[in-house]
């Protein structure tokens, strides 16, 4: 009977949008990084080292080119896409930008290889790298697109798990297509992300029956979402800054190893980031469609990211040893913990943060959007690189941390001085 009950009262408590859509972004995460766990220790028992060194890099350049495509269209749309008259006119405008544009990235990074990547010239002396590459790029630019920008928008974030779901079929295929060395592990990759864009359009047209993929471009769109767009573009470009530099930093720093150490501390952790981002990224769509809920919705999402990060941080505190010692070694529990455990407490003042981010994004007010994250970027960079050639990879979690706190404290004192002004 209290199973009964408990049952009841989570599907009534998941029965509201913002926490629902929150929670289905968090399983995608999560469910992203257990398909990666498994791909990647099926690749390294079934291929050798030198095919999966090689496929590892063929994806993690797409990734980062992923990084720069986007052009603050995700977010645009979670912003836009609510009130907009024409949806699937505003849908095939996003993703026309964002695929034409990532397919051009690739371009230019293939002819550029001997600048950037000798290891990877061989994409140019092939076609079937030549190819892949391209088009791979530019379908897991619009997956992602929908993923994280129309189905967030749309207030169906179930269907962003069901994407990732058809993108784990990269395990079966690393089996069956094994023969082909590193263009398997590649093409596994790249062919799932394929299915899942075909799945993800299909749900988009039960989403909105007048919708066809048909590439094109409205102006008026555009002129509509461009300020908006790129101005969260040059935000999330610094967001992601420190997660690109910071292991630069390590291996000329630092030595080489503790590299692989940072990279599993922050792997681990971001699943605990990724509770306030995906909140967030459902209060963005609430408040689009109900602007006047927001301090409502503000009160709430605050609320709901602590009832989980509250327990997932002291399950780090308390297991996060065990975890990395049994998960991953000895020597990964005994350089990582400190680190992991700090920038574990860093979750609170991100928390924070990113809801004020995404308040000034409700408001259309991007400057503070830009100037936090820049803050963030830069600072934790530059503190890091002071601080790490005495205390190691614990300098780097205190840089994270005295960065997102600096900031924390700043737009609580300002909270407090207009909320003084207001009386």
């Amino acid at each position: 009977m209290k199973n009964t009950a408990v049952i009841s009262w989570l599907t009534q408590y998941l029965k509201d949008p913002l926490r629902k859509n929150s929670v289905f972004l968090i399983a995608t995460h999560v469910l992203l990084a257990i398909f990666g766990f498994f791909f990647w220790m099926i690749a390294a028992r079934l291929y050798s080292p030198e095919e999966v060194g090689l496929a590892t890099a063929l994806i993690s350049a797409i990734l980062l080119l992923l990084a720069f495509s986007r052009l603050g269209v995700d977010i645009g749309l979670i912003r836009f896409l609510p009130s907009a008259e024409d949806k699937p006119g505003m849908i095939n405008t996003c993703f026309t930008l964002v695929g034409l544009f990532s397919m051009l990235l690739a371009l230019l990074f293939i002819l550029g290889l001997n600048l950037w990547s000798p290891a990877l010239l061989f994409i140019r002396e092939k076609v079937s790298y030549f190819l892949l590459f391209i088009l791979f790029t530019g379908v897991t630019s619009v997956a992602m697109l929908l993923q994280q920008g129309v189905f967030v928008a749309l207030r169906t974030t179930e269907f962003s798990l069901i994407m990732q779901a058809i993108a784990g079929l990269r395990l079966l295929l690393l089996v069956l297509l094994m023969a082909f060395g590193t263009l398997a592990i590649f093409s596994s990759w790249g062919l799932a992300w394929c299915a899942a864009l075909i799945a993800a359009i299909l749900l988009t047209i039960r989403l909105q029956p007048k919708y066809r993929p048909i590439p094109g471009v409205q102006k008026r769109i555009v002129n509509d979402m461009l300020h908006f767009s790129l101005g969260n573009y040059v935000a999330e470009s610094f967001r992601e800054l420190p997660g690109f530099l910071l292991p630069l930093l390590i291996v000329n720093i630092l030595e080489p190893e503790m590299g692989a150490y940072f990279y599993i501390a922050w792997t681990i952790v971001g699943v605990l980031f990724m509770i306030s981002h995906a909140a967030n990224f459902s209060l963005l769509a609430e408040s689009s469609y109900q602007p006047e809920k927001l301090q409502i919705n503000v009160m709430r999402t605050i609320k709901f990211i602590f009832m989980l990060l509250t327990p997932a941080i002291l399950l780090i505190f308390f297991l996060g040893d065990m975890i990395l010692s049994l998960g991953f070694g000895e020597e990964y529990s005994e350089n990582g913990f400190k680190l992991l455990w700090i920038l574990a407490l860093s979750g609170i003042p991100l928390a924070f943060n990113t809801v004020y981010i995404t308040v000034k994004r409700v408001q259309k007010e991007l400057k503070p959007v830009i100037y936090v994250y820049a803050f963030i970027a830069l600072s934790t960079i530059g503190v890091s690189y002071a601080l790490m050639s005495k205390e190691g990879l614990v300098g780097l979690g205190i840089a994270w941390l005295l960065s997102h706190g600096v900031v924390t404290l700043f737009i609580g004192l300002a909270t407090i001085r207009r909320w003084a002004q207001s009386l």
